[in-house]
């Protein structure tokens, strides 16, 4: 109001405006598409060994029949040999070596030291150690991921010969080259940048280049831990994910009636909890202590909310990925070995379960048709979108395990009951046993180049005749086959000369 000098009022109308704040979360949906892919990604590189053994034993038997049409065919031969080796590393007996199969004992102790390590940073707060850690482990993994296969490829196409700097004469560091330094080099300076930058920024999430790095540090982690951590039966992968899945819900959903509301899961992932100051308040005056803390710990993939004033992000932990990973993991693989074998023995290596129930309706329905890797990353994506949408509905953190667990480890157990595969997924496949040997060990099932054995894999391909020696799973790979539904009887069979190649 304001009084004019005649003594008149006149009326002033004042309007209340509130900040732009969006109405819906973008990075929620750019943050499942991105945990999706890196799961899908990590699983997938999980089986690239048996993938490469089967291009390999697949471009063997393409030579062998160019070789058997004419001579002019063993030029073409040799080419389809090279094409189907040509930007793959070999696999090596100490690949395998390096790997870790899970045990039920292995699942519980893992349950046990996750839950001492977080209690321990829920009471301590030592927040700072976990960034450290994390930056020499993430470091190290983007030396494998990324760094040294890159500047490989380099060092190839500019011809530079990689030379030999330090012969430790231990097996876990072999060689010391200079490519392996340069790669060292390169990945521990963007680690340490990267550690700069949380210690020094007061709030590093809001910038880009901390959150797009740490994004990428955690995919490689994952790629790591999925390529070195093994499950071969779901056996242990049910008690494994089914421990993760109570122990998600009591530190998210239990502890706050023991912490007087606080929850451990959500304080340490975002270092000490939120704010609990007014956001308008802390945007004028940051270092108040109730504006303190809130930034999310390193050990998840982060995602800032997109145009809110308000700050804050959409999180993903690394445990969300890399633990229903290691069941993507197992199917990955049992989908390659399946395929290895099937080509090994005579086959095609078709993926088609041929006692389907759903096959007489639908031959190429997804229950009888393919793998299992397919359907179960799209129960992944699905279980992480049913998360997400709990969490903008609930407006509050939500155990990403609490959907994942059962939309994962319930499609693998339908799937393989429907395939009449699920004791053998349950107590572990031998087509993983044969595939590691035919892929490691350089080793040939016997029955190839022999008539009798040859008739005998025939024979179970065709009516289910199982012949195996069951001390051996090498002698007669196509009766494992017939066990898992997966030969493929109408396939022509390989030629015994790739048996000695």
């Amino acid at each position: 109001l304001s009084v004019q000098g005649d003594g008149t009022i006149s009326t002033v109308e004042a309007i209340l405006t509130s900040r732009y704040r969006p109405q819906y979360n973008v990075s929620a949906v750019l943050i499942w598409m991105l945990g999706v892919f890196v799961c899908a990604l990590a699983a997938h590189m999980s089986a690239a060994d048996y993938r490469w053994s089967y291009r390999r034993h697949q471009a063997l038997a393409s030579a062998e029949a160019a070789s058997a049409n004419g001579g002019g065919g063993r030029n073409s031969s040799n080419r389809s040999s090279r094409n189907g080796q040509r930007g793959q590393r070999s696999p090596t007996l100490a690949a395998q070596e390096e790997s870790l199969e899970l045990s039920a004992w292995h699942a519980l102790g893992f349950i046990v030291m996750a839950s001492s390590g977080l209690m321990i940073l829920f009471v301590f707060k030592i927040y700072s150690v976990v960034k450290i850690m994390y930056t020499i482990g993430c470091s190290n993994a983007m030396i494998q991921v990324i760094f040294r296969p890159l500047i490989g490829k380099a060092a190839r196409r500019l011809k530079f010969k990689n030379k030999i700097v330090w012969r430790t004469g231990t097996d876990d560091f072999g060689d010391i080259t200079v490519l392996d330094i340069v790669s060292t080099i390169l990945a521990f300076g963007v680690g340490l940048s990267w550690f700069y930058i949380a210690v020094t920024v007061r709030h590093p999430d809001q910038v880009v280049y901390y959150w797009v790095v740490q994004d990428i540090m955690g995919a490689c982690m994952c790629i790591v831990f999925l390529g070195v951590i093994k499950l071969n039966s779901i056996k242990v992968a049910s008690i494994l994910l089914v421990v993760a899945f109570l122990y998600d819900i009591f530190f998210v959903f239990i502890t706050p009636l023991i912490f007087n509301g606080r929850s451990v899961m959500i304080t340490v992932a975002t270092s000490g909890g939120p704010p609990t100051g007014d956001p308008s308040l802390c945007e004028k005056y940051p270092d108040d202590s109730d504006c303190q803390g809130g930034d999310p710990l390193p050990m998840l993939l982060t995602m800032p909310r997109l145009f809110d004033y308000l700050g804050g992000a959409s999180l993903l932990g690394l445990g969300d990925i890399v633990l229903p990973g290691l069941l993507l993991s197992f199917a990955a693989r049992f989908d390659a070995a399946k395929a290895l074998v099937g080509l090994v023995s005579g086959g095609s290596g078709s993926l088609t379960s041929h006692s389907c129930p759903e096959r007489r309706f639908c031959g190429g329905c997804g229950f009888c048709s393919g793998g299992y890797f397919g359907p179960l990353v799209v129960a992944y994506a699905t279980g992480l979108m049913m998360a997400n949408l709990a969490v903008y509905l609930m407006q509050m953190g939500q155990p990403a395990l609490l959907y994942l667990v059962p939309c994962t480890l319930g499609t693998m157990a339908f799937m393989g009951w429907r395939r009449g595969e699920l004791k053998d997924l349950w107590e572990g496949p031998r087509l993983l046993d044969v595939a590691d040997k035919i892929t490691y060990d350089g080793q040939m099932p016997n029955q190839v180049g022999s008539d009798g054995a040859d008739d005998a894999a025939g024979d179970a391909a065709a009516d289910g005749s199982n012949t195996a020696d069951a001390e051996d799973p090498l002698q007669n790979p196509a009766d494992i086959l017939e066990d898992t539904n997966g030969s493929n009887p109408d396939a022509a069979p390989l030629l015994p000369n790739s048996a000695s190649t």
